[in-house]
């Protein structure tokens, strides 16, 4: 009996660090990939503010979807959205690393957001559900420290992968790591809950994901009129 519960407390654990890894390998390519901006501008021969819309496209798709994280939840098993999340992120990465023009790039980029922007609530919702209630400080506070190294680990792993490789392994590399962490997640994570068919509030959604793009474009042009010495 108490090797069952230790087994079952290893799975759960291992489940929320999948979750958390896919969360992770999100955010580092996000900020890996500032530090390759000249380069990408030079081969795809855009300008800087053209070349920012695939880390501002992508942390505005990942708040999009993070908007129906709820409905989600209730509406899909924890299992397939991993497995969404973890497919949309490689799928993207793929296209990111074989893009040959700028908007396909922008295009894989899109795409990969929807794995990061499942993943995040994911691991929430995880640990709210298979984990004790008095350990949810610990194992969020685990899963925060997993997500909270991309930033950091990001600039430097952009850097020496552009410096010795190029720009396109950086989609390589986070690809790799996405199927290992989807081949030792999905065994792991299972259905914690009975779906509900509550219907999908379409008006807030597109209300709210207008307002998110309306902001950004607004933000972008009064960043561009400051730094413009005729306006």
């Amino acid at each position: 009996m108490k090797e069952e519960i230790m087994k079952k407390s290893t799975k759960n654990i291992l489940a929320v660090l999948s979750a958390a890894f896919i969360s992770f390998v999100g955010i580092l390519t996000e900020t890996s990939l500032n530090v390759t901006f000249p380069t990408m501008m030079k081969e795809f021969n855009v300008t800087l503010d053209t070349i920012q819309w695939t880390t501002t496209g992508y942390l505005l798709m990942i708040a999009i979807i993070m908007i129906c994280s709820s409905y989600l939840n209730d509406r899909f098993t924890a299992k397939q959205l991993f497995i969404t999340a973890c497919v949309g992120f490689m799928v993207g990465s793929v296209i990111s690393a074989i893009a040959p023009n700028f908007p396909i790039l922008l295009l894989g980029r899109l795409i990969s957001a929807l794995g990061a922007g499942l993943s995040t609530p994911l691991i929430f919702n995880l640990v709210t559900e298979i984990m004790p209630r008095s350990k949810w400080g610990v194992y969020m506070g685990i899963a925060g420290l997993v997500v909270a190294m991309a930033p950091t680990l990001g600039p430097a792993f952009g850097g020496i992968t552009t410096y010795y490789l190029n720009w396109r392994w950086i989609f390589a590399f986070v690809t790799i790591f996405a199927l290992i962490v989807f081949v030792a997640g999905t065994p792991v994570i299972g259905k914690y809950h009975d779906q509900v068919k509550s219907s999908f509030d379409y008006l807030s959604f597109i209300t709210l994901a207008a307002a998110f793009i309306t902001l950004t474009l607004g933000v972008n042009q009064i960043t561009n009129g400051l730094a413009n010495p005729l306006l």
